[in-house]
């Protein structure tokens, strides 16, 4: 089964591989996600493949669209000279009839039956592009025509869905605000690929994510992923996708109900237990004694395991030892740990999580929390650096920090 490229291989990963030719697609954005980029951004590669393509445009204004092709250096005029691609107004008439410059125009998109009757006729211009044809369509405004009839508009996305599957790939773009959740759920019932963006606020920050809810493939990831907006495009970040995936072939069952990962037996639990643990070991006594207690338990596991896999792995040096380990306690939960100093001269690594599965627990509680996850940067610094290795938690997202931040210091002279 061939499959048509995105031109964004992140993307393709998480598809399972990419779209299949003829497949209708329910792109869900909300605002702030410039998730309307998306569909151009593979429109633009599709013809670049060899394909032709068309945009339906109900939500903005053409001269929008066309600054967009500009900014991130699309070809979208010489594409219409070749006539590989022409583009549908169906803003401008929205509201009252204006002029326009563009050459296809539905005169009146909020009378559904006209806005039928005009997708009907679409096909008489697609028709010579069978089988090479990518659509992008922004209907969103649909949901404004005469009387709001919920039932027509969904019939009428549904027909045109199917009469587009007969000439290639289409993806249909609506912002979930103007929807119920019915209407939602109806629409993703009627796709064969589903994808959301969303903004969210994480650690006061806002981030833009994407998930594919639906594909298919069987190979597609079902996970939520943060991206960007670049001078080329929408960008993604699937490296922890890309290696989680490889790290699942390093997990075994040589035997019922044991798990072996990297030669360590290991168990899965909730993430939920970690805080609780934390909590016992802190009950009944002051906050020194328990995150004493608390740090003892995280040096002593991070020996049990890391002690096998310094010898499973035999690193070359420091800087690969950190990266690697800050890497693979991300992969099992522990948050996306990054490396934000090392300095051999100074003896100094120093490392933050944003998102730790213990502390986001026991916010606003005014102490550092992070005893836990200490012990463990503590432990495996020990097994590289030796007992004169020492780490501090100095930010922690529990007292109120935007991050949790730990500090590994050891002689500079330590090679």
């Amino acid at each position: 089964m061939g499959l048509l490229g995105s031109g964004i291989s992140d993307l393709d990963l998480l598809l399972g591989g990419g779209f299949i030719r003829d497949s209708p697609v329910l792109l869900l954005t909300e605002t702030g996600t410039m998730g309307e980029l998306l569909p151009l951004q593979i429109l633009n590669h599709r013809i670049q493949e060899g394909d032709y393509g068309f945009i339906l445009d109900l939500d903005f204004p053409p001269v929008r669209i066309r600054d967009w092709f500009k900014s991130f250096n699309w070809n979208l005029e010489s594409f219409e000279e070749e006539g590989r691609l022409f583009i549908v107004d169906g803003f401008t008439n929205l509201y009252s009839q204006l002029p326009t410059e563009e050459k296809y125009v539905i005169e009146n998109p909020r009378d559904i039956v006209h806005l039928d009757s005009y997708l009907y006729d679409l096909t008489s211009l697609i028709e010579k592009y069978k089988n090479k044809l990518f659509g992008v369509l922004f209907l969103s405004n649909a949901f404004l025509t005469k009387g709001q009839q919920l039932d027509k508009i969904i019939n009428l996305i549904y027909k045109t869905r199917i009469t587009l599957s007969q000439f290639g790939a289409s993806v249909f773009v609506f912002d979930r605000g103007m929807m119920d959740e019915k209407t939602l759920s109806t629409l993703e019932h009627a796709f064969d690929y589903v994808i959301e963006l969303k903004v969210a606020e994480q650690e006061k920050r806002f981030q833009k994510y994407l998930r594919i809810i639906k594909s298919p493939l069987i190979s597609y990831v079902n996970d939520i992923v943060p991206y960007e907006v670049t001078p080329s495009g929408i960008s993604l970040r699937t490296d922890i996708i890309r290696e989680f995936e490889s790290m699942k072939l390093n997990v075994k069952m040589p035997e019922n109900g044991v798990i072996d990962f990297l030669g360590v037996r290991m168990t899965f639990f909730p993430a939920a237990a970690l805080p609780l643990l934390t909590k016992f070991l802190f009950e009944g006594r002051d906050h020194e004694a328990g995150y004493v207690l608390t740090r003892l338990l995280g040096e002593k596991t991070v020996r049990l395991i890391f002690n096998n896999l310094s010898e499973k792995f035999k690193l070359n040096n420091l800087e690969e030892a950190v990266t690697f380990y800050a890497r693979l306690a991300t992969l099992v939960g522990l948050g996306e740990i990054t490396v934000q100093e090392y300095d051999l001269q100074k003896g100094v690594i120093r490392l933050r999580t944003l998102n730790s599965p213990i502390c986001t627990q026991f916010k606003n509680s005014g102490k550092n929390m992070g005893a836990f996850l200490e012990g463990v940067i503590g432990g495996a610094a020990e097994v590289y650096l030796g007992p004169e290795s020492k780490c501090k938690e100095v930010k922690c997202i529990s007292k109120g920090d935007e991050y949790c931040e730990y500090l590994v210091t050891f002689p500079s002279e330590k090679k």
